[in-house]
């Protein structure tokens, strides 16, 4: 079984950006979950991914592409656990 790469990219966005992003984001197979949110961060994107080349493809290539983001973080999972 091959472990995948799974990783949080976290986005500050221009305001008034959120739906444009959003269909946006919607686009990209890789995207497994999608969540709105208030703080330092707008929008919380996890993707699936086989490798690391993979994951940059689509932070550098899809993600950092959608006008509107202004900022993204990017938090590799080394580890998950169900509660």
């Amino acid at each position: 079984m091959t472990e995948r790469v799974m990783a949080y990219v976290l986005m500050d966005l221009e305001i008034g950006k959120t739906d444009e992003v959003l269909e946006q984001l919607r686009l990209i197979e890789e995207a497994t979950v999608i969540a709105v949110t208030t703080g330092a961060y707008d929008i919380i994107l996890r993707l699936e991914v086989p490798d690391l080349e993979a994951l940059y493809d689509i932070t550098v290539h899809k993600i950092h592409a959608i006008p509107g983001i202004k900022e993204t973080s990017t938090a590799v999972i080394e580890k998950m656990y169900s509660v």
